[in-house]
């Protein structure tokens, strides 16, 4: 077994993989309500056979399992705008699937806007659904709309439309990110209603992704991955040379 090229090599693979994940993170800095990932890295030991002398008893290899998502909150951005609405606290809101069926989907990014039939949406045309788990519906005659601190929406005659649902979860490391904002829960994972949430609206949640952070790791994953790579070849060379001295004092 060639333990030192196995060894480099499986840290190059888990440098690659959080590479990706600081330029996933980098490319949503910007991002209304993303929440930023990172890897989480193991230590993976391997028994050495008895026929290798290289090595006493084991190795150590790096094994990356999966990614854990940062749950802090991003800051505010003040908008204006009537239907963008941010979520101070806990909670997510809720969405449609993307097809009849499908489960719900669970957001902290509340850039939403109204469709042709009234409906408040996602920008991808998801209905936001309400307390009653149905979409909410804003009609003309509803006239500029007002959303209070627990997401009652009012028309301009300060009557109530409808309430936004928002929800919490026990544990919200058990959602499954979908794309860079939406969520679905686990079949055991039940969303609980927020009784009493603190909705704003005229506000936007930014991405909670420091770019400054996330580039100095870039950098220094780079260096690294780098100095990973010379030291497989420098390997490489030394094993050439070996075979190369082997070969000649075999022919002498």
């Amino acid at each position: 077994m060639d333990n030192t090229t196995y060894i480099a090599l499986s840290r190059q693979r888990s440098l690659w993989n959080q590479l990706e994940v600081v330029a996933n993170n980098l490319a949503n800095v910007n991002t209304t309500g993303f929440k930023g990932t990172d890897t989480l890295f193991a230590q993976y030991v391997f028994k050495v056979p008895q026929n290798d002398r290289t090595f006493k008893d084991s190795v150590s290899f790096t094994h990356d399992f999966g990614l854990v998502r940062n749950l802090a909150q991003g800051a505010f951005n003040y908008t204006s705008n009537t239907y963008d609405f941010a979520i101070q606290g806990e909670g997510y809101f809720v969405t449609q699937g993307a097809a009849p069926g499908q489960p719900d989907r669970y957001t902290r990014a509340g850039n939403f806007t109204a469709d042709a039939q009234g409906q408040l949406v996602t920008q991808d045309g998801r209905p936001v659904m309400s307390v009653n788990n149905t979409p909410i519906i804003i009609t003309p005659e509803a006239g500029a709309i007002t959303v209070q601190g627990d997401g009652t929406v009012v028309d301009q005659r300060g009557e109530q439309i409808d309430r936004i649902r928002i929800v919490r979860f026990d544990d919200e490391r058990k959602l499954k990110q979908l794309d860079g904002t939406s969520f679905v829960a686990d079949a055991g994972t039940q969303p609980i209603n927020v009784a009493n949430p603190h909705v704003a609206q005229g506000v936007l949640e930014d991405s909670n992704v420091n770019g400054v952070t996330e580039m100095t790791r870039l950098i220094a994953l780079n260096r690294t991955y780098q100095d990973v790579s010379r030291m497989v070849e420098a390997e490489n060379e030394r094993k050439r040379k070996a075979a190369d001295i082997f070969t000649r004092q075999m022919s002498a």
